[in-house]
């Protein structure tokens, strides 16, 4: 067996024939950019999330500056964030000349300690971005408990939890704003590049689809507030619209992936992503964490089995933010995870005997 850590082939056979459809339509029309798929699909996550406001960028780490920017965050403000996260959480922060604040992450699901995070609050601090990692809601409750204590916004970013939910609450609606990834990899992945902002601030939305489009209010050209240029074109919009009905299932068929490599894993000396709570983890990744961690993916790399490792140096020793004077050991859960963590393949596509291949790999690697 050849195991992909993801088999974005086998997902397009679903939808190939809808986004072809789609894909001729907007061609003949050749109305390219924020037409009318860019509106349903704003309008499809707006209702899915339960937000009022949904409004589409170019990707990912667009839809973080632009969360920031529509919160006035600027240079010589602080953003409290987790160091074990993709780079684009702080690096949004970087590049509008505020500084990232970083706090330790829970054992349990590697998520943003709401324990540690008064303690790193200033006056210059303007804004808390959480991670929900690899598909896993944070403890928003209290989080957001904290927000409102001191008056500092929460920005959610949820690249990694489309569809998460806690009591009904989804992923995106529980702080002030939201930034959402569609690359290729995620669990609502596009044909390319593709991101979106969700608000329950209205005025936060509003001011977003004008910074997205260079600060241009109602007429053409005139311009309110210096934005940038981020707007999702139509052929990705389509494409999304068309995946979207699958989500669910998608999601479900992670879930239970988990739940089938936790059950029969369960006795070996590692570390699982928790699964008791089927809502609040849409298992993005299946994350796995163990000492022996390189020796075992060199192992299963030698069965054909391919694994990813997210991620292997924490932000605050990254070299570009030497700047922030962290040294090794500030933070250690952090840390341990970027030496531990290994992701196993857990995509929905995923065969019964693929599954048992890998598991019996991994047997094999420990006894």
């Amino acid at each position: 067996m050849n195991i992909p850590v993801i088999n974005l082939k086998e997902q397009f056979k679903k939808v190939k024939k809808d986004i072809s459809k789609c894909l001729q339509e907007i061609l003949s029309e050749q109305r390219l950019i924020l037409g009318k798929y860019c509106t349903l699909l704003e309008s499809t996550i707006a209702d899915y999330s339960g937000v009022p406001c949904a409004i589409t960028c170019a990707n990912g780490t667009d839809a973080l500056i632009l969360s920031l920017m529509a919160l006035g965050i600027k240079a010589g403000d602080e953003v409290i964030t987790t160091p074990y996260t993709f780079f684009s959480t702080a690096s949004s922060i970087a590049l509008l000349g505020a500084k990232p604040v970083f706090v330790d992450v829970k054992k349990e699901d590697l998520n943003i300690d709401p324990a540690l995070i008064e303690g790193a609050i200033t006056p210059n601090t303007k804004a808390i971005t959480v991670v929900h990692l690899f598909g896993k809601l944070c403890d928003m409750n209290s989080i957001c408990k904290i927000g409102e204590k001191y008056g500092i916004p929460i920005v959610e970013d949820m690249a990694q939890s489309l569809g998460a939910r806690r009591n009904g609450k989804m992923s995106g609606s529980f702080g002030d704003i939201a930034s959402l990834s569609f690359y290729p990899t995620k669990n609502l992945g596009g044909i390319g590049e593709g991101g979106m902002v969700l608000t329950k601030r209205k005025d936060l939305g509003e001011k977003v689809k004008k910074l997205r489009v260079h600060g241009m209010g109602g007429a053409t050209y005139h311009h309110e507030m210096i934005g940038i240029n981020s707007r999702l074109d139509e052929i990705k919009a389509c494409a999304l619209v068309a995946k979207f009905p699958y989500l669910e299932s998608w999601n479900a068929k992670r879930i239970e992936n988990a739940k089938y490599y936790n059950k029969k894993l369960g006795s070996l000396p590692i570390v699982f992503p928790q699964t008791d709570d089927g809502s609040s983890h849409i298992i993005h990744q299946y994350v796995i964490r163990v000492k022996e961690r390189d020796s075992l993916q060199a192992f299963l790399k030698e069965k054909d089995i391919q694994t990813g490792i997210y991620y292997p140096v924490p932000l605050h020793l990254q070299e570009c933010f030497g700047y922030l004077n962290y040294t090794k050991g500030s933070f250690p859960v952090s840390e341990e995870a970027a030496l531990t963590s290994l992701a196993l393949p857990v995509y929905p596509e995923l065969k019964k005997a693929e599954k048992d291949y890998i598991i019996n790999a991994i047997k094999e690697f420990f006894h």
